[in-house]
């Protein structure tokens, strides 16, 4: 059911404007020398592409973790104008077969919940959910969810990075940006391009090369809308019994969902 697709971009990255911008914060203060001006850069440089493993092999070893992303998506009218919409994303993981994450926007309001064994998806503002069968880890019904139902789960990319060689064979060129303060952490900023977007990424300095920030740049329209989130992390989240359970609320209603190749044989 199309209600139930996200609409944030999926890049097949699996998993962000001038530092003149930023406040000044202890990190940013910091970080008074400016980075030079970023120019053509057709290459795919080394140090990027060893940004993207490290930090990759880095959310791996994560076991139990929550996060929250603020995220803005732009829509292009027909007349050309861009209008921006706000949301917030949480999350909480249990690797290898945990998940809860809530989606809350103008737009959209959608619940997550999986289990190991299923996915369950619930839309409040609708009162009705569903529940699919699913692979025993989060990865795997990432994929699944993604290639039977065309069900994109949000932030899908922290967990499938660095175990897809795909995502790296899609990149056609990448650099490094500069040394950037993303709400008082010092992060590398990358720049990368594939065939219909280009995307950028803050990543964390230190032992903790975690992702503080990402911008998807859509070059299928002309108007090259984005999509951006910002990301803060919690690698102790309290954790309940409960925590990746769907208890169905009174008047709720469960719904089918047609596979994609049945949507499309319709």
């Amino acid at each position: 059911m199309k209600g139930f697709v996200s609409t944030a971009p999926v890049l097949g990255l699996t998993l962000l404007l001038s530092s003149a911008a930023l406040a000044q914060t202890p990190a940013s203060a910091a970080l008074q020398a400016a980075a030079p001006a970023a120019t053509a850069h057709p290459t795919l440089e080394p140090e990027a592409v060893a940004a993207l493993e490290r930090m990759g092999a880095y959310l791996r070893t994560l076991t139990t973790f929550g996060g929250e992303a603020d995220v803005t998506s732009e829509e292009v009218l027909p007349s050309g104008q861009k209008i921006q919409y706000t949301g917030a994303i949480d999350l909480i993981a249990s690797r290898p077969n945990r998940l809860r994450l809530n989606l809350d926007s103008t737009r959209k309001r959608r619940q997550y919940f999986y289990d190991g064994q299923t996915l369950t998806i619930w839309s409040p503002r609708q009162g009705y959910y569903t529940t699919l069968d699913a692979p025993p880890t989060i990865h795997e019904m990432i994929k699944t969810i993604g290639d039977r139902y065309d069900i994109v789960i949000p932030l899908a990319d922290m967990f499938a990075f660095g175990q897809d060689p795909a995502i790296m064979a899609r990149i056609q060129s990448g650099f490094f940006v500069g040394t950037e303060a993303v709400d008082d952490q010092v992060c590398d900023h990358y720049a990368f391009r594939q065939e219909l977007a280009d995307w950028e990424i803050w990543i964390r300095e230190g032992d903790q090369p975690l992702p503080c920030r990402y911008v998807i740049t859509s070059r299928e329209d002309p108007a090259m809308p984005q999509y951006e989130a910002r990301l803060r992390w919690n690698l102790q989240p309290t954790v309940l019994a409960d925590t990746f359970t769907f208890t169905p609320p009174a008047g709720a209603d469960r719904i089918p969902v047609q596979t994609a190749a049945a949507a499309r044989a319709q």
